[in-house]
């Protein structure tokens, strides 16, 4: 067998263990749990936006996964800050209706 027949099945060998199907030790829902979100490294805001994307299409109430809890001084400066920047991100991106027509408070 030549040098170069042996190096072209060599190849074609390698290639194709490349390209076998993996099989995954978790599913789809257990990667999308906020549990196992969290122990992965990402922030609970992350965990919390993927298991409300989640319940949405299921068609399942939307509820905040962690209580966030600002006393009235903190709470008065976001809402400050969030009035004058548009496009910060507040809690209430999250956690309100989405309507199909545009509204005053999707500003």
């Amino acid at each position: 067998m030549g040098v170069m027949k042996r190096n072209f099945v060599l190849l074609v060998a390698l290639c194709t263990v490349f390209c076998l199907k993996a099989n995954a030790s978790v599913t789809p829902d257990q990667v999308s749990d906020p549990e196992y979100l969290i122990n992965s490294g990402f922030s609970e805001m992350t965990a919390e936006e993927i298991l409300i994307m989640k319940n949405r299409v299921a068609g399942k109430s939307v509820e905040p996964l962690y209580d966030k809890s600002h006393n009235k001084f903190v709470r008065f400066w976001r809402n400050m800050y969030g009035y004058i920047d548009p496009a910060w991100d507040t809690d209430e991106r999250l956690h309100h209706n989405i309507q199909p027509s545009p509204n005053w408070k999707d500003l």
